[in-house]
């Protein structure tokens, strides 16, 4: 196989086997195991990646799923017009949501925040900067669900306008509510804050994404690192485990993340960050784009309930907020 030659003769290493596994190949060596995963990455946006991975090594937070360069300490390598990046297989497993491992996982995820600060400016990274991006996003959900709710016909599919027009009001709510904390200034001083330290965030923090190996945490996916407020990883994590049990105490599990310096407006902020209804949006918007196509409704209504189902647990949060 050319790729497993191409690999071996760039990184140094003598394969065992190399196994494929859809997008991605299982190497082994003698001494470890790796991914080859194919990317659809920039070379400027893995060496951003890249980048950050090794800011943190260099203080001192080595628990994540790391790339590794090649020999030439390029971390990615082009193959038949794709381009693939080597990172570390280990043993996983999964983290039980009860109450010791919520706190480890708090404790964790704050190291690897005080770790994400002060980053350095280095040569061909593109950097990713989301910054204000939820405010935007929330204004854009207001107009396209009261633009809906206006001009239900804009839904061609009477069984799903039913739906909608009975899910939407309460996604509104949600939006309004979050949009009010996001329109505070001191959203605006968080994030000025966040920029002068430099500090980059997860992005993807569920608690998927976290794991337990030779009885460690780590991080998983580490592609889609970016400028931003440690807020928004903080509501994902929280977020990832109130689908996953919606009755646990978020205010309490919020609290925790902020010990020494806790602060009434970035608990809001997180809450408003649960409130925006990310993935009803992206359903409205895809069932506008489809205008009169019959045919590719199908299955949508299902997952407009499902949707609506996991996010039972907005409305707990809307109380808490009144």
């Amino acid at each position: 196989m050319a790729l497993k030659n191409i690999i071996s003769l760039q990184y140094g290493m003598n394969i065992k086997s190399m196994k494929q596994l859809q997008n991605e190949f299982l190497i082994k060596t003698a001494k470890a195991e790796y991914i080859a995963k194919k990317v659809k990455l920039s070379p400027a946006e893995i060496v951003f990646i890249y980048h950050c991975q090794e800011h943190l090594k260099e203080n001192r937070f080595v628990s994540f799923e790391k790339i590794l360069p090649t020999k030439d300490g390029c971390p990615y390598l082009r193959f038949d017009k794709s381009v693939y990046v080597l990172i570390e297989h280990f043993k996983k497993e999964p983290i039980e949501i009860v109450d010791k491992e919520i706190s480890n996982c708090v404790e964790f995820i704050n190291m690897f925040h005080a770790a994400s600060t002060n980053l350095t400016s280095t040569v061909g990274a593109r950097y990713k900067a989301s910054y204000g991006k939820d405010r935007i996003a929330a204004r854009n959900m207001y107009s396209v669900f009261t633009k809906v709710k206006q001009n239900p016909n804009l839904i061609k599919n009477d069984s799903l306008k039913k739906v909608i027009l009975k899910t939407i009001d309460k996604n509104i709510e949600y939006v309004e509510k979050a949009t009010k904390i996001l329109e505070d200034d001191r959203y605006l001083d968080i994030i000025g804050r966040s920029m002068q330290e430099n500090r980059f965030i997860h992005g993807k923090l569920t608690l998927q994404n976290i794991v337990r190996s030779y009885n460690k945490l780590r991080l998983l996916n580490m592609f889609d690192v970016e400028l931003n407020i440690r807020e928004k990883d903080i509501a994902t994590f929280v977020k990832s485990l109130l689908k996953r049990n919606k009755d646990l105490d978020f205010d309490e599990i919020i609290g925790r993340f902020y010990i020494t310096s806790f602060d009434q407006y970035r608990q809001k902020l997180i809450l408003a960050l649960l409130l925006l209804p990310y993935e009803y949006f992206s359903v409205i918007k895809k069932l506008l784009k489809l205008g009169n196509l019959e045919w590719a409704f199908r299955g949508f209504e299902e997952k407009i309930n499902r949707i609506c189902e996991k996010d039972e647990y907005k409305h707990k949060i809307l109380t808490s907020l009144h």
